[in-house]
């Protein structure tokens, strides 16, 4: 039975390449698409998501924009290595409007008109619209399965200063939010993602596809201003779809929300220290076999039309 999916994103080259995933994985019955502001704003996001559903012929499914501002700040910090238009300038589709509900709404209705634990959100962009349904309905993300975040750098440096990865320090506050909801939390922080390293000779493997989609990301993994670019987005949309793929171990996490060098600074204790501060509160995922990794997203790639 496939499993019911969220995907919480601010797309973003690389949350393009997770939604394609998704898309192209029979074992994921993807419900919406909501939209946060992050790598650019929440209209630019939005679009960007109802882009990508037309490029895969999902355009049936529901684009939800949600959060323009973190939660405790008027200034937004977005991400400028995706481009100016969040996808490398990378012709699609112009898709479907966004609904008119706000996506932390949706977040809440399905939440709470679902049966508790038939919901998995994965959340690959900061995670303001989850930390804004979670202020006004507390509980309400423990009644996801579980909730999969790409965020965080728990045992190593960051992206976004030397102590945070974005979208962590996107919103600090949401962040800190979430991951003291008590929910099914499994952290895809730095840690793993960064040795989701994407070759050249892979990347080149898509100009080869032959089918509008997988052109597609190569021309946006192309425009991706980065050294290395790696998988990061990817990572818990093929968790769902295999988990054997990834190492993780016990932890109970928190983030730095206090302004400074540290903000959006992941702490993290594992439960492998003879004095652990307190019980576990999330996965932390650590490590990753990366050539099946590669495999498996080529193959759900080479579905797509």
């Amino acid at each position: 039975m496939a499993s019911r999916v969220i995907i919480d994103c601010d797309p973003g080259i690389d949350d393009a390449l997770a939604l394609m995933l998704a898309c192209g994985s029979p074992e994921i019955d993807l419900m919406a698409v909501t939209a946060v502001c992050g790598n650019r704003s929440v209209e630019t996001t939005s679009f960007n998501a109802g882009r990508i559903l037309k490029a895969v012929g999902r355009a049936d499914l529901p684009v939800l924009a949600g959060c323009a501002l973190p939660i405790a700040s008027k200034v937004p910090r977005y991400n400028l290595i995706h481009g100016e238009d969040g996808l490398g300038g990378v012709e699609l589709p112009t898709g479907r409007e966004p609904a008119e509900a706000h996506a932390a709404d949706y977040i809440t209705r399905v939440l709470m008109e679902s049966e508790a634990g038939s919901v998995t959100i994965i959340a690959i962009g900061p995670l303001t619209n989850l930390a804004f349904a979670e202020v006004r309905h507390p509980g309400l993300l423990k009644r996801a399965a579980s909730i999969l975040v790409m965020g965080g750098a728990a045992f190593c440096p960051g992206n976004a200063t030397p102590n945070a990865e974005f979208n962590f320090h996107a919103d600090p506050t949401a962040a800190q939010i979430v991951l003291s909801a008590g929910t099914n939390l499994h952290l895809f922080g730095l840690d793993v993602t960064s040795k989701a390293v994407m070759s050249d000779a892979w990347i080149e493997s898509f100009s080869g596809m032959n089918t509008r989609c997988a052109r597609a990301a190569h021309s946006m993994l192309r425009a991706y201003v980065v050294q290395e670019p790696k998988l990061h987005d990817a990572c818990p949309v093929a968790y769902l779809l295999n988990p054997e793929l990834f190492k993780s171990e016990s932890c109970f996490v928190s983030v730095d929300c206090e302004p400074g060098a540290t903000e959006g600074r992941l702490l993290a204790a594992s439960m492998s220290r003879a004095d652990p501060p307190q019980t576990s509160n999330a996965r932390v995922f650590t490590d990753v076999n990366r050539e099946r990794l590669l495999t498996l997203v080529q193959g759900c790639f080479a579905r797509l039309p």
